[in-house]
């Protein structure tokens, strides 16, 4: 009773699509002749139900398979380590590499013209 230990993402295959010979055809969905008429309106309403949670079914595997792919797609990608934080920039690396030494050379220049300020208030003050 040793069962392998549930993955990130089952690997279990979709439900099969219901077969032609099980579906309704349109005979049979408007022949209720045979039944007293309170029931044909309760078969009606079931049949609704049924053809509603069909379509939301389909939907719900069209949806399912999609994720499938898109997780694939996800575990393709190298793996992170956790204790890390990864920045993905969408710009020409050249192009942020030149926009970040403006700004070194921007907060270097405000640095030194304050040292410089700074120099310059303490000098006077000792002359005092």
């Amino acid at each position: 009773m040793d069962e392998p230990p549930p993955s990130s993402v089952p690997n279990s295959d979709p439900a099969p699509p219901v077969p032609d010979s099980i579906r309704p055809t349109d005979s049979e969905h408007d022949d209720l002749a045979h039944l007293p008429p309170e029931y044909q309106a309760a078969v009606r309403r079931l049949r609704k139900k049924v053809d509603r949670a069909t379509t939301a079914l389909n939907r719900l595997q069209a949806e399912n398979e999609r994720l499938r792919r898109r997780v694939a797609t996800l575990e393709q990608r190298p793996a992170v380590r956790p204790d890390t934080s990864t920045l993905v920039l969408d710009d020409d690396p050249t192009a942020l590499r030149d926009r970040i030494s403006t700004f070194i050379e921007a907060i270097d220049t405000y640095l030194d013209d304050g040292a410089d300020v700074s120099a310059d208030a303490l000098s006077s003050s000792e002359q005092s």
